[in-house]
């Protein structure tokens, strides 16, 4: 099909379903969302990541090949810290690592060794949700410690710090390589910064941490909002949707993105959150690139910008497309459940509070 009969589709596809449900729709809703989230416990951060401590590398989720693991624990070490490797490294069971029991074991024994003082997931894939209900967050709660990952690692850092109030990562998984900038993002999140002479003499103050706009980002809705930072992958984000596991988005900062999802599934995704009330709720949100997203067959499909568009532009909170977290390259990590800023007119994200132990 030629450009300009593309664009006409598009156009008259885009009419109809403006005439078939409006935007304003599901901004007007007068929707609440579902209690099956409980409330969140008291805010509890982690200690600070030092060089030459050790990191525990966990695979809740899909397998990975034991060159990968070596290559990402050498990595670590070249940072400067030691790498404890889990029991279900190499392992593979169908596209999981291990069976549900054996993942969940793994976790709590990094989690629950004084040996191990962060955690990092060694991939997303899938597999996470399977084992949720296997942990122990009495246990969590009393053991924190910095726990990062994301892509399917969402459902497990979201249901931890809703049901713990730990602050968990939204950042690199531990396979390597990461990108300088990803590094970077990672180390000012969960490392102290270091303070200069005259700073030692005296207490300082948390400088917040801005992360500023990266090539592609757009506003959608211009303004600012605060809230609570929470989010991850849209998929694990409306699967976990009217379950015990699911997000609480009153009043909070919400961030997705996905990959490899038809614009279509992406529609759905979201239109599930909207039919549940949790996008109304937010204060704003913060929407990351849909790496591997275009339609198979664009005639007949609107793009991904078209279906955020269509979908949430009449919320009327602020909100920032094309930002760089999750399935990208170069990624800044997003610490879940601390006070956040999103300038959606500058496309900035700030953090208003250190994520780790002071």
């Amino acid at each position: 099909m030629n450009l300009s009969r593309r664009n006409l589709f598009r156009t008259a596809a885009a009419t109809l379903a403006a005439a078939t449900l409006p935007v304003s729709a599901f901004a007007q809703s007068k929707k609440k969302p579902s209690s099956a989230a409980a409330k969140t416990p008291k805010l509890i951060k982690p200690k600070a990541l030092q060089s030459g401590m050790t990191i525990g590398l966990v695979f809740p989720a899909g397998w990975t090949k034991m060159e990968e693991v070596e290559a990402g624990k050498a990595y670590l070490e070249k940072l400067g810290y030691k790498v404890q490797v889990g029991s279900n490294a190499g392992k593979q069971l169908g596209y999981l690592s291990a069976t549900d029991k054996e993942r969940a074991a793994e976790f709590m024994a990094a989690v629950e060794n004084k040996a191990v003082d962060a955690i990092i997931c060694a991939r997303g894939g899938y597999g996470t949700m399977r084992m949720l209900s296997l942990l122990d967050y009495t246990s969590i709660r009393k053991h924190p410690k910095i726990i990062s990952g994301y892509s399917d690692i969402t459902a497990l850092i979201n249901t931890i710090h809703q049901r713990t109030g730990l602050v968990c990562f939204h950042g690199p998984g531990a396979l390597a390589p990461w990108h300088e900038f990803t590094e970077k993002s990672f180390l000012a999140v969960t490392t102290p910064p270091q303070p200069t002479s005259d700073e030692k003499k005296t207490k300082k103050q948390y400088e917040p941490i801005v992360m500023p706009p990266t090539e592609g980002w757009k506003t959608m809705t211009a303004g600012k909002a605060r809230g609570r930072l929470i989010g991850g992958n849209l998929t694990l984000l409306a699967t976990t949707t009217g379950t015990p596991l699911e997000i609480d988005t009153k009043g909070a900062l919400l961030f997705f993105e996905d990959v490899t999802e038809e614009p279509y599934r992406i529609d759905r995704m979201i239109t599930q959150l909207l039919l549940a009330g949790k996008l109304q709720s937010c204060k704003g949100i913060a929407i990351g690139q849909f790496t591997k997203c275009d339609a198979e067959d664009a005639a007949h499909s609107f793009t991904v910008q078209e279906v955020l568009t269509d979908r949430l532009a009449g919320l009327g909170i602020p909100i920032a497309t094309g930002l760089q977290f999750g399935h990208v390259p170069q990624k800044y990590t997003y610490p879940i459940g601390v006070q956040a800023e999103l300038d959606a007119t500058a496309g900035t994200l700030t953090l208003l509070e250190s994520a780790i132990q002071s």
